[in-house]
């Protein structure tokens, strides 16, 4: 494997060794170079490729289906995360296109393994959180449910039935006593977070005490625990209020 990394912001180019297994490097070379959480692009050429397909009206995954031969990849993207299916480690998904040389066959799907004939990559960290996947009942795939700051990622999962934040219980109580000097904020739907990861968010619900579901300028829903964050007031948009978000243990 030959990897240039300038900086860590910067992120990492490598080339991986032919007859080796892509997910099995990346990841690998994530637990190496201690990255939690990432962005992942390349291309180049597979041989037998494994893809895990998705039906919409099973909501479920299938099992890996091997394609015989050698494929070139028209698009690889994926990202790193935390514990997918609560298992405390790194997670590698990446979503591949790709096209058997000298056939009209092209096949698409979540990249289970595959044999290196040749790749280019570039991973790009994304410091200071960290995400955790658990599987979605409504649609039977992996999605983002967690989002915690960077650290906090062995925190005891949460349940797969109650999809539960309870697990980082031990995280909360320690930011609370931080908690206790500030002025509390009331948060009501329709406000605005401006977040320094996901952007500008709108609230859509908050239980009063933690959990607060936000929808994200793609329209996607996210939810995010008040206790890891500072709120100030950031002004006003669209008639609601604004309020810019800070992670605790950041400086603004």
């Amino acid at each position: 494997m030959i990897i240039a990394q300038i900086d860590r912001s910067a992120g990492i180019m490598g080339c991986l060794d032919q007859g080796t297994d892509l997910v099995g490097s990346l990841r690998a070379l994530c637990v190496d170079k201690n990255i939690h959480c990432a962005h992942i692009s390349g291309y180049g050429y597979l041989v037998n490729p494994q893809f895990i397909g998705y039906s919409r009206s099973e909501k479920a995954l299938s099992t890996p289906q091997i394609q015989e031969g050698l494929f070139v990849t028209s698009s690889l993207q994926g990202s790193i995360s935390m514990g997918e299916d609560h298992q405390p480690d790194v997670t590698v998904f990446c979503e591949a296109a790709a096209a058997g040389l000298g056939r009209s066959k092209t096949v698409s799907g979540r990249l289970h393994e595959a044999t290196v004939h040749f790749l280019e990559f570039i991973i790009t960290p994304v410091d200071g959180v960290v995400f955790r996947r658990i599987l979605d009942d409504a649609t039977g795939l992996p999605t983002w449910l967690q989002m915690l700051p960077a650290g906090a990622h062995y925190a005891t999962p949460p349940s797969p039935k109650t999809k539960s934040l309870d697990g980082v219980a031990s995280i909360l109580r320690g930011v609370r006593d931080e908690r206790e000097d500030e002025e509390e904020v009331q948060l009501v739907d329709g406000d605005w977070l401006s977040h320094p990861r996901l952007g500008m968010c709108r609230v859509e619900r908050f239980d009063g005490e933690e959990r607060v579901k936000v929808r994200l300028s793609s329209g996607r829903m996210a939810e995010l625990m008040l206790s890891l964050f500072k709120l100030s007031p950031g002004g006003v948009r669209d008639g609601a209020r604004v309020f810019e978000v800070t992670m605790r243990g950041k400086k603004v």
